[in-house]
């Protein structure tokens, strides 16, 4: 077998920014581990169908076996681009095989694609490519839809890309890494797959200063993203990424998420983040009300989260703070949430605020099924939420869903929606409003200047500029990446 890797994560919920996909890198790997060859077509929306036909044909040749695998981890509509693609290709190799991956539901709008992996597929993927028996993941038979809901985290294991130069990076790309897989904590509204898991693989630091090492001297790459949902879960994952960083002749700027109840209750974890100095960070606060927090199991009120974003802003006065908080938990109020607010913002503690009502989802596509759901979705009444219908569906993250309509013990999901909007809008020109991953994407093409203490006042522009040159650096790819397969023609 020979793999042509498609791979598309720039149209989700960031489109002017420029990320390269995790997925990709892994599938790589396996494929190499098990003898096949392959290469990655990034940002495959990019090319043209000619630029796509001419890659193909260069790539596979005679190829007896090839095998086009489509990775789309936000959006399953980008394999509709394809269709003039596949369907050229399905005619040139009568023994080719479509497969995708990326995504969690099975979207029959997709055409052409022979097999579909849903979820955390790499074990799926590792049964499929050793052509072992596939029947316990099989939920669909026309086409084949394979999906994996009792998850072997031995196999699952975290991704730390090899950096290869049929990629073709440039300064300005940013890649991602794992320290490890899953997540032990069960929050109510969350609905990852690999929640509530047992971390039973972590990386190894000398691969990890390994790939920081090579990205930047072979590169020039210095922008990171930890792919961990829970990186400071445990001590022993920052211990890990402290050793990678230790040596290194230049200082990553690394993104990622953190559980700042954790850090607040575990005050050494301060020392780690001054070692490590991300550049940006991700607290999913939810609310900053202990009676609405304990509801979702995200902390109690042993300890003063205000003191502890204080106290990060010493050791690290440069890493960009976000905190995502949800409108409408029980136990809240509009009074609590508004001088929560009021005092992250007087008093600094914060960068950025991202505000949005409680979602409960009810999926339209059946083979997504009850594994994907949180347990405040599979059961609100158990929690104090009260149903009263659903929105007309709505198409998140490529899955067709309803928005339950719910009532808690303040208020309800309009209202809640409403309310987040209006916060939103009256915060616009206090504090920032981006994502940490939307920031290191824009501070990466050097559009964000973080000492200008209004910069965010100026968003719509930057994120204008971002548009015009990620692209523009999607388009270089892709011209490099196409003479390199007109150069393996012509040999």
């Amino acid at each position: 077998m020979k793999f042509l890797i498609l791979s598309e994560n720039s149209n989700g919920s960031w489109p002017y920014l420029h990320f390269r996909g995790l997925g990709s890198f892994e599938l790589t790997r396996r494929i190499s581990d098990a003898g096949y060859k392959s290469t990655v077509l990034d940002w495959f929306t990019y090319w043209s169908i000619d630029e796509l036909k001419e890659s193909a044909e260069a790539w596979f040749g005679n190829e007896v076996e090839p095998v086009i695998a489509i990775s789309t981890p936000f959006n399953t509509k980008d394999v509709y681009y394809l269709e003039p693609f596949l369907l050229w290709a399905k005619a040139k190799w009568k023994n080719l095989t479509v497969i995708h991956g990326g995504g969690r539901v099975y979207d029959p709008g997709v055409k052409n694609v022979d097999v579909f992996f849903l979820g955390r597929s790499m074990q799926i993927f590792d049964d499929w490519l050793h052509r072992r028996d596939l029947t316990r993941y099989k939920v669909n038979d026309s086409p084949l839809v394979l999906k994996n809901l009792d998850f072997n985290q031995y196999i699952d294991v975290p991704v730390i890309p090899t950096v290869q130069d049929d990629d073709f990076y440039t300064k300005d790309d940013i890649l991602g890494f794992e320290i490890g897989v899953g997540c032990k904590f069960n929050c109510t509204f969350c609905n990852y797959e690999l929640r509530g898991a047992k971390i039973s693989k972590l990386a190894d630091s000398k691969s990890l200063h390994k790939f920081f090492y090579d990205s930047y001297n072979k590169y020039g790459i210095e922008n990171f993203f930890i792919a961990d949902d829970t990186p400071n879960e445990s001590d022993v994952k920052l211990e890990i990424l402290i050793e990678a960083l230790e040596g290194l002749n230049f200082h990553p700027k690394i993104t990622g998420f953190t559980r700042l109840d954790i850090l607040a209750g575990r005050p050494k974890q301060l020392e780690y983040y001054k070692k490590i100095k991300f550049d940006s960070l991700f607290f999913g606060v939810e609310s900053f009300n202990d009676k609405a927090s304990k509801g979702i199991r995200k902390k109690s009120d042993l300890f003063n989260v205000y003191d502890t974003l204080k106290k990060l802003r010493e050791v690290t006065p440069n890493t960009f703070l976000v905190a995502g908080l949800i409108i409408g938990l029980n136990g809240d109020s509009e009074k609590s949430i508004r001088d929560s607010i009021d005092r992250v913002v007087e008093e600094k503690l914060l960068d950025s605020l991202q505000m949005y009502p409680l979602l409960l989802l009810k999926s339209q596509n059946a083979i997504m099924g009850e594994g994907y759901m949180s347990e405040l979705e599979s059961n609100p009444e158990k929690f104090g939420y009260k149903l009263t219908g659903v929105t007309e569906p709505t198409v998140i993250s490529g899955d067709l869903v309803h928005k339950a309509q719910w009532v808690s013990d303040w208020t309800d999901y309009n209202s809640a929606e409403a309310l987040a909007d209006q916060l939103a809008k009256e915060t616009a020109k206090r504090i920032s409003n981006l994502n940490h991953m939307e920031y290191a994407g824009l501070r990466s093409l050097n559009l964000i200047d973080k000492s200008d203490p209004e910069f965010y006042l100026n968003l719509p522009m930057i994120r204008t500029r971002s548009f015009s040159k990620s692209t523009r650096l999607k388009k270089e790819y892709v011209a490099k990446k196409v003479n390199y397969f007109r150069s393996m023609k012509n040999a």
